[in-house]
C-alpha cells in the first residue's frame, strides 16, 4: 500500500485475528497464536485510506486477497485470487488478478486484468510474486541489479504497519504508528 501510495501511514485499525490455522498443532506444549485472518484499515499521511481484507484458510473463495484504497479522486481495487489449485475444476480456470480503477472523471469503472505466466504461479503462490522476488533478489547478490526494488526503510515500514495492526486486533482500538515509532 505504501508504494504504491507514496505515502507513509499514520494510522492503522484493524479486526481479526485466528479461527483456523495451526489450532490443531502444539509444539513445547503450546498452541501456535498465528493470526489467519484480519481486515486492515490504513490511514496515510496524504489522507488516502486503504483496506487489506486477508484470509488464509478460505482457499476457494474468489479472491484470497483484496486491497482498496479511497482517495479524494477515485478507488482502486486489486484483487488477488488464490492458488489456482484450490479453485474448483467444474468451474473452470482460477480467476486472474485484476485492479479495478473507479475514478470520479471521467465517472465509471475500469478493469484491467493482470496476466501470470501458468508456469510461474505452478511454481509458488503469491500469483508468482514469491518467484519475482527471489530472482530479483539472485540478481542483486551476482550484482546484475545496482539496487533492490525495496530499501530496508520500506521493510521498516511493513513491519510496523503489521505490529499497529496486530495491536490494533488485540486491543481493540485504531492505533497510531507514532506509537510504534516514538513520533520519529
Amino acid at each position: 500500500m505504501r508504494l504504491a501510495l507514496k505515502s507513509d501511514p499514520v494510522r492503522v485499525m484493524a479486526m481479526g485475528g485466528q479461527a483456523t490455522n495451526h489450532l490443531d498443532e502444539t509444539y513445547a506444549g503450546e498452541t501456535p497464536d498465528i493470526f489467519d485472518h484480519g481486515y486492515v484499515m490504513v490511514e496515510f499521511e496524504s489522507g488516502v485510506r486503504a483496506m487489506l481484507e486477508l484470509c488464509m484458510f478460505a482457499e476457494g473463495a474468489r479472491y484470497q486477497e483484496e486491497i482498496s484504497a479511497v482517495g479524494p479522486r477515485g478507488k482502486i481495487e486489486a484483487l488477488v485470487p488464490g492458488p489456482g489449485r484450490f479453485w474448483p475444476a467444474h468451474l473452470g480456470a482460477a480467476p486472474v488478478p485484476q485492479v479495478i480503477v473507479s475514478p470520479r472523471e471521467p465517472k465509471g469503472p475500469e478493469v484491467r486484468e493482470i496476466p501470470v505466466d501458468p508456469t510461474i504461479l505452478e511454481a509458488g503462490d503469491h500469483n508468482g510474486s514469491t518467484f519475482y522476488q527471489h530472482r530479483g533478489f539472485l540478481e542483486l547478490v551476482r550484482g546484475e541489479r545496482s539496487a533492490p526494488e525495496v530499501s530496508v526503510q520500506d521493510g521498516k515500514w511493513a513491519v510496523l504497519m503489521g505490529l499497529a495492526a496486530q495491536r490494533s486486533m488485540t486491543e481493540g482500538r485504531a492505533v497510531d504508528l507514532s506509537e510504534l515509532t516514538g513520533g520519529a
